[in-house]
């Protein structure tokens, strides 16, 4: 959803407001749904190369970030936790 969502929810509410409004609403919806860009959609920008996105994801979560820091920690809990031996019941 490209709009804002408090304007989607004046759309939807005038549309139960006016009568026969919700079929137009849905209609609107179902059309921009359908004819969205091609650059919205998932899977448009196949074309980028590795060092980009990399890049890019570098630049909104930085090494130094908080968030970053216990991603890390946890990836570096589940690599312990699969490369220690399973214990045996028997």
């Amino acid at each position: 959803m490209t709009m804002n969502p408090i304007v989607h929810t004046a759309v939807f509410i005038a549309a139960v407001v006016v009568p026969g409004g919700l079929l137009v609403y849905f209609a609107w919806r179902a059309c921009r749904r359908r004819f969205k860009t091609k650059e919205s959609r998932p899977g448009a920008s196949a074309d980028l190369m590795p060092d980009q996105v990399k890049k890019a994801f570098l630049s909104m979560y930085p090494k130094e970030s908080l968030r970053a820091q216990r991603r890390w920690e946890r990836i570096d809990l589940m690599r312990v936790a699969k490369t220690r031996p399973k214990n045996k019941s028997q």
